[in-house]
């Protein structure tokens, strides 16, 4: 399956400021439920089926994460950001029990 493109730069950022508006300006992570709003420039677009798996970057695949939410997020994609967030002092040294992922409702029901 060929890799999908990045979108232009400039429709990406107006794709980013509707998530971002869509989702009040909040992180939909796990650990983040109550927390407060966030500036744009700061928060993760997650696609949450991965472009490498069949995602697209319709709006119904696009969530806001904040960064701890994202890197802690499962999947090959997102280990690329551990060691910065390890370093950066995103993420605590045992990480790893953090880690979270929501799987389709097909695979949760059929392991």
């Amino acid at each position: 399956m060929p890799r999908k493109r990045r979108l232009p730069r400039e429709l990406w950022n107006q794709i980013r400021r509707m998530v971002w508006e869509r989702d009040g300006k909040r992180c939909q992570g796990p650990y983040c439920r109550d927390a407060a709003p966030l500036p744009l420039d700061v928060v993760h677009i997650d696609h949450t089926i991965p472009l490498s798996a069949g995602g697209t970057n319709a709006m119904q695949n696009l969530r806001v994460l904040c960064r701890r939410c994202h890197v802690l997020r499962a999947g090959r994609a997102h280990a690329g950001m551990i060691a910065a967030a390890l370093r950066d002092g995103i993420i605590p040294p045992d990480w790893r029990g953090l880690v979270w992922d929501e799987a389709p409702a097909e695979e949760r029901n059929n392991p």
